[in-house]
């Protein structure tokens, strides 16, 4: 009698095991199709795993309600192929609408194999509409922020590196793209010049340090210092007004500034260079600017005249504040030469008319003669 029991129970207990099997597998097979065809989910798939097996456990039973939700947002997409390419984008969108109010409806039925499968989705999406040129508005307020941090040091010519590259990689996620010209790409440009002066100091020092081992002192004279800091002066006012030349907003002031650089540097003006090209510029909007003034009523000349003379104060100003925030760098470390205090004098008499007292165009004047005077002393010391 015990033997006919066990029989039935053996019997009986076959099928149902059968059905667990073939039911874990129709799971598998589903959960494949999540993760590379979601789109394909429809709702045999879910009737199909719910008449599987008898009772569910509560993960299956979260899988299968999830499935039901993807299903009834994938039924338009199924029922009308044939219009698929016509309105992909609105299905798709149609879908993903339902699954988020799925997803409020139901946050407890979120499993890590559903939300692993929605992360594979979204991998996808990116991908295909290329994540890396897609710009992220969010970040604008963080890159004006960056960029407003920066420019002094662009300006002064101490932005270092990593804060030129965390710039631009900045403006590149914000924009999907950087501009050339743009102030990300000056801070580049900048940063790296700063980074061969910094190496070629090294570099002199190293050289001066062994060849004093060697009872050979080698050290650059003050005349090439100088000559030094010309050059480094004029790549800073090419690099900084070159983005005006190309716009054509170059002002006389700039040009002057420019062809100040360049005259120190190399003596001369390049016939095609930078100085050159702003000061042709210049004049030619000089001359078109005349040339409207002779063609309108008294009045309207006289109030255009006033307002280019208010503008022409303006742009002395701007001039001056450029030169003090590149000099004050070189005054706080008594590394000031008197051409470049004389030229931060040039400006502020142009702006102001007259030299402040205790102004930077004084103080940088007194720190020149200062150094001036060491360094007589040092060399007749020798």
């Amino acid at each position: 009698m015990a033997e006919m029991i066990n029989d039935k129970v053996s019997s009986s207990e076959t099928p149902k095991l059968a059905r667990e099997e073939i039911f874990q597998k129709d799971m598998e097979n589903i959960l494949v199709k999540v993760k590379n065809r979601p789109e394909s989910i429809i709702a045999e798939d879910v009737r199909r795993l719910s008449g599987g097996v008898d009772t569910l456990d509560e993960q299956s039973g979260r899988i299968i309600s999830l499935l039901g939700t993807l299903a009834l947002a994938n039924g338009p997409l199924n029922e009308q192929d044939t219009n698929v390419d016509q309105t992909p984008h609105a299905s798709l969108l149609t879908a993903v609408k339902n699954l988020n109010a799925a997803v409020d409806t139901n946050p407890d039925h979120v499993t890590t194999e559903v939300l692993r499968s929605a992360q594979s989705i979204v991998n996808k999406m990116q991908k295909a509409i290329g994540n890396a040129s897609v710009p992220h508005p969010d970040l604008e307020a963080e890159l004006q922020e960056e960029t407003t941090k920066i420019e002094p040091k662009v300006a002064r010519g101490t932005v270092t590196k990593a804060e030129a590259d965390h710039l631009h990689s900045l403006e590149a996620r914000a924009h999907g793209h950087t501009d050339k010209g743009g102030i990300a790409a000056i801070a580049q440009s900048v940063a790296a010049k700063r980074e061969r002066r910094i190496s070629l100091s090294h570099t002199i020092s190293l050289d001066s340090g062994r060849s004093r081992a060697n009872s050979k002192i080698v050290t650059a004279t003050p005349q090439e210092q100088s000559h030094h800091d010309k050059e480094a002066n004029l790549h800073e006012a090419e690099i900084t007004n070159k983005p005006k030349l190309e716009q054509g907003t170059v002002t006389q002031g700039d040009a002057d500034f420019l062809h100040s650089r360049e005259m120190r540097a190399h003596g001369h003006i390049e016939k095609g260079g930078l100085a050159a090209t702003a000061q042709s510029i210049v004049s030619k909007k000089r001359q078109e600017s005349l040339s409207d003034r002779s063609n309108v009523s008294p009045r309207a000349s006289e109030a255009d005249y006033e307002r280019r003379k208010e503008q022409s104060h303006h742009d002395k100003e701007n001039n001056l504040k450029i030169a003090e925030l590149t000099i004050e760098p070189k005054i706080e470390e008594e590394n000031i030469n008197k051409e470049d205090a004389a030229y931060v004098q040039s400006l502020e008499n142009r702006a102001h008319g007259h030299i402040e007292k205790g102004g930077v165009a004084a103080e940088a004047l007194s720190k020149a003669q200062r150094r001036e005077n060491s360094q007589s002393v040092a060399e007749s010391s020798r």
